[in-house]
This record gives C-alpha cells, structure tokens and sequence, in this order.
C-alpha cells in the first residue's frame, strides 16, 4: 500500500468533511431563521419554558442567559441551563425547540444517562491531553536541535494521540445529541405541540443541529487517518 497516496486521499477526505461540516452548519442556520419567527402554541418564552419542565420533572437547576445565537448549552459541572439570547426571551417554535434540546441533557444528567457520563470524562481527557501538545511539541524542536535524530515525530505521535481521543469524543457526543433531541420531540408533544407544523419545525431544527455533530465526526476523524499515514510513512521510511 502507498502510504503517500492514502496521505493524499486522506487530505481531500478532510478538504470533504470541512465542506460537510459548513453546509451542516448553514442548514442549522437555515432552519433557525425558518422557524424563529414561528408561533409555538405554547405561550411562553424559552426560560419560562425551561422553569416549567425543570418544575415538571423535578430537575434541580439554575436556568440562565449567555450572549450571542444559538449558544444555548447545558453545563453538567454547575447544573445551569444556559439559554442564548435570542431564544431566552422567545416564544418561537424554534426556542422551544432549542430549550427542549438543552433540558434534554438536563434529564441525562438527572438520570445517569451512561453515554453522557463516558462523553464528561473523555472531554476531560480529551481536554487535558490537548495540554501537551505545545509542550511535546517544543521538546521534539529542542531535541530536533540537538541532533537527535527521528525526535521530530514526537510531534506526530502527539498529534496522532490527541486526534485519537477528539475522534473517540465526537463519536461518543453522537447518542449523547441524538437522545436529547428524542427527548426535546416528546417534551414539547406531551407540552401540546402537536400540530403538524410544530412537529416539522422541531424535527427539521434538530435534525439539521444532530448533521453538525455528524459532520464534526467525520472531521476530527479525517485528521486523524491522515496524521495516522503520515506517521506510517514515517515508520516504512526508518
């Protein structure tokens, strides 16, 4: 097998994936702007909707505002739902949704959910090992310098580990996603959305939100097959 070939093919395979990841990303964006505007037969904004389910399911947690669009996210650590601005105050089919989604983790961490546990420690992992790049990196210019030979593939191998534990992150993020949006669909039908617009609009949003999930997958994986043949190639060479 050429190793130089699949290095190559590898590069275009990423050059796909980040192409993947920006139409994922603009069809999230899409379907926001579609459904943003939307009425949702719930009369109430996205923190009163949160405040609700939080009451219903007897879910212990802070709800709360962070700046910018479609930042909303759940933080496990401090048990607050953060709602972005532009959904906090909503009362559109596309806010509801978004909350829905976020309260959807809430639950997971209510409940034990497994794969949200395995997803917080290999984000911890991934994070902390992330830490040693430029360190590893600076070691292998030194010893490069000081003439030991083959030492410039610390560098490879470094970032062959941390692609390794980001591909095993994404990988592990996509049951995480994939449930809460299952759940965010039930919540809001069992809540009285019921109509056949509101069931469209929930499921095209978060459908389009679980592609970019799909798509960063697809990325981090790319990488790493193609530092993966880099390193191969290194190691047939010697």
């Amino acid at each position: 097998m050429d190793f130089y070939l699949g290095y190559i093919i590898c590069g275009f395979v990423i050059i796909i994936a980040i192409f993947l990841a920006i139409f994922a990303q603009t069809k999230v964006s899409s379907a926001f702007n579609e459904f943003k505007d939307a009425p949702s037969s719930l009369d109430m904004t996205g923190a009163e909707l949160a405040e609700r389910l939080a009451s219903e399911h007897g879910v212990n947690i802070t709800v709360g505002s962070c700046r910018g669009s479609l930042t909303d996210h759940y933080d496990p650590r401090g048990k607050v739902l953060n709602i972005s601005e532009s959904n906090y105050n909503s009362k559109s089919l596309a806010a509801h949704a978004i909350v829905a989604h976020e309260f959807g983790h809430a639950l997971q961490d209510k409940t034990g959910y497994k794969a949200m546990r395995v997803r917080q420690v290999v984000v911890k992992v991934s994070n902390f090992v992330s830490t040693l790049l430029l360190p590893m990196i600076i070691i292998g210019l030194i010893l490069e310098l000081c003439f030991f030979m083959g030492a410039g593939s610390i560098i490879i191998y470094a970032y062959v580990g941390i692609y390794a534990v980001a591909v095993i992150a994404s990988l592990v993020t996509l049951p995480v996603e994939y449930n809460a949006s299952a759940r965010a669909k039930k919540l809001l039908y069992d809540m009285g959305c019921t109509s056949e617009e509101e069931v469209k609009g929930t499921d095209k949003l978060l459908n389009a939100a679980a592609m970019t999930y799909v798509a960063s997958l697809l990325v981090s994986l790319a990488y790493f097959m193609r530092l993966l043949f880099l390193l191969l190639s290194i190691t047939r060479d010697r």
